[in-house]
């Protein structure tokens, strides 16, 4: 389907300037944020596309929370629909999970408090795999009273809507809202119990939450089409629980307000986001839409970011026609390199060990180094566990849970150094070998594994 955007030649022409979206640009790059791609629309066009390369605008992209934002639109949908009401109690509706002798507070939770991140649900509740075991942790606050940002409430309001209407959100929101906005049908996780998780699991690229935003942007109209619920968006933006819980700090990106699965934001803003640096933010009073996928720990800088240097390109001066050529430029240039060799090292096989964990070497192949790495304490209930091969100077792509793994590594300077991504997520993974007779010295660092330092010693 064709973009609903009009893409111009330089942003001048969308009403942003040249000259702040370089010094944008620039603070990206200085920060060290990793950002997967960008689009930024203003006035209805396409005013810059930002993507670094292996990552792209199309491959869906695991959104985390951004997916709330299409949960409570799913939620919306059936409320216009007289399916559900915002005070419908969640154990009226999901009675066959509700515990026997459910509490007072239990029994007012309602789809609104659900959505507002009010329900006074027990942090316990928020490590659950199925809606029974949810609501078997019962209310330790009063519903509406207290702000607890809980995900697997977010799964109550899927099993909600799943259970009037007799199909998942996403399978409810295919003709709702995915297909009229041109996204092609998406993957979303499901709990045990076949329930869409709704408080994460969606998959999509940058430009569907593109599409998505700018449908939220023009208050639920999609090409003149009311799409959304006539007065969801302006009901689901909105603040409806304080999230300072008594600490207000005007400068805390998290603590402006909640909506209905939106965060309120500086700058008269609100936004849907998730894990790892997925947003879409929107701004009224600019009349732009920022579409952002992303693989980092520090969500505060990369939003502070926008904040301090994207949005108010919006309001400074043209930039010139050398700095429109430059922004071209660097955009079309934007790349995470991979790794050149040149034959500085050796290692040597065998199984190296570190308390916790091991680190093995083999090569399988000439000019292919083998790795399987293990570590006890990582965190997860599980032992964390990787295996991968690459060819140093060379690029290798594999499978890991289904999706496409890019790996890169080789030596420089006698020190052998790797990186892994895995496509259409954050995760990645930097590893930095430095061998010492019968010992290594391992440096690991990125988004979704262990990192940290590790003293290896031959076994």
């Amino acid at each position: 389907m064709n973009a609903p955007w009009q893409t111009v030649t330089r942003p001048e022409d969308a009403g942003l300037s040249s000259k702040g979206l370089l010094e944008y640009l620039n603070a990206v790059e200085k920060s060290g944020v990793e950002h997967h791609s960008i689009m930024i629309l203003r006035h209805g066009k396409l005013a810059l596309t930002l993507n670094w390369k292996p990552y792209d605008i199309h491959t869906p992209h695991m959104l985390f929370s951004l997916s709330k934002s299409f949960c409570s639109a799913a939620a919306g949908f059936a409320v216009a629909e007289g399916l559900l009401s915002w005070d419908s109690k969640v154990i009226d509706i999901l009675k066959d999970d509700a515990p026997e002798t459910p509490s007072e507070w239990l029994q007012s939770v309602t789809l609104s408090h659900l959505l507002m991140m009010g329900s006074g649900l027990k942090e316990e509740s928020d490590s659950t795999e199925t809606v029974a075991e949810t609501l078997a942790w019962d209310c330790n606050h009063q519903p509406g009273t207290w702000f607890h940002y809980n995900s697997h409430g977010t799964m109550l309001v899927s099993a909600m809507v799943q259970k009037v209407s007799g199909m998942t959100i996403r399978d409810y929101l295919i003709p709702r809202l995915f297909a009229p906005l041109g996204i092609a049908t998406p993957e979303w996780d499901k709990n045990p119990e076949g329930i869409c998780w709704g408080g994460w699991g969606l998959h999509l690229n940058t430009e569907d939450i593109l599409r998505f935003g700018l449908c939220l942007l023009n208050h639920g109209k999609w090409q003149g089409k009311q799409i959304l619920p006539e007065g969801w968006v302006e009901l689901a933006s909105r603040k409806h629980i304080d999230n300072s819980n008594g600490h207000p700090d005007p400068n805390n990106e998290w603590n402006q307000g909640y909506g209905y699965q939106f965060w309120r934001t500086r700058g008269n803003r609100y936004r849907g986001d998730g894990a790892f640096g997925q947003i879409c933010m929107i701004s009224e009073e600019q009349d732009m839409v920022v579409a952002v996928t992303a693989g980092t720990n520090d969500m505060g800088t990369e939003m502070d970011l926008m904040h301090r240097y994207l949005f108010p390109a919006a309001d400074m001066e043209p930039g010139t026609s050398e700095e429109q050529a430059e922004l071209l430029r660097r955009a079309e240039a934007l790349a995470y390199p991979d790794h050149t060799d040149d034959a500085s090292g050796k290692l040597t096989a065998g199984k190296y060990t570190f308390e916790g964990g091991s680190l093995e070497i083999a090569f399988p192949e000439e000019n292919l180094y083998g790795f399987a790495f293990t570590d006890n304490n990582a965190g997860g209930p599980e032992p964390f566990s990787l295996q991968f091969a690459v060819k140093p100077g060379q690029v290798t792509e594999a499978d890991f849970d289904g999706r496409t793994v890019r790996i890169s590594g080789g030596w420089q300077e006698g020190k052998f150094f790797l990186t892994l991504r895995v496509l259409g997520a954050p995760f990645h993974l930097h590893l930095e070998l430095i061998p010492d007779c019968e010992r290594l010295m391992a440096r690991l660092s990125g988004v979704g594994f262990p990192c940290g330092d590790y003293q290896l010693t031959r076994a």
